[in-house]
């Protein structure tokens, strides 16, 4: 038997009593992993919080909310509403000066936070 499959089968009988262990419970799951469990997946961009020039008036209902919101800065930004217990907006422009309404529906829903797209 040449070295290289003989380094090869060693490798694969580990893999697969490593996986058997974790399977098992015997070994925790994120041991299998070469991955930080706090890492945040690179597709993903994380949210960034529209700023304080931004603002917002609710509406509050049962099932539906309305919000209002103002651009009072001096340039035009790309924002989205987060709703908590209802459905977020989509991402839309807004220019200075200008005020955006959006509907939310849920149960009671109420804006989180307003984030930049």
């Amino acid at each position: 038997m040449s070295i290289n499959r003989m380094r090869r089968m060693s490798v694969l009988t580990a893999a697969m009593s490593l996986s058997a262990l974790t399977t098992l419970g015997a070994l925790p799951a994120a041991a299998s992993t070469t991955e930080s469990t706090n890492a945040v997946p690179t597709n993903a961009a994380p949210d960034r919080t529209a700023p304080n020039c931004i603002t917002d008036r609710e509406d509050k209902g049962k099932i539906y909310t309305t919000v209002w919101v103002t651009n009072e800065c001096k340039r035009y930004y790309r924002v989205k509403l987060i709703m908590a217990r209802g459905a977020d907006s989509r991402c839309f422009s807004i220019r200075p000066g200008q005020t955006r309404m959006s509907k939310s529906r849920g149960v009671s829903p109420y804006l989180d936070r307003v984030v930049l797209c």
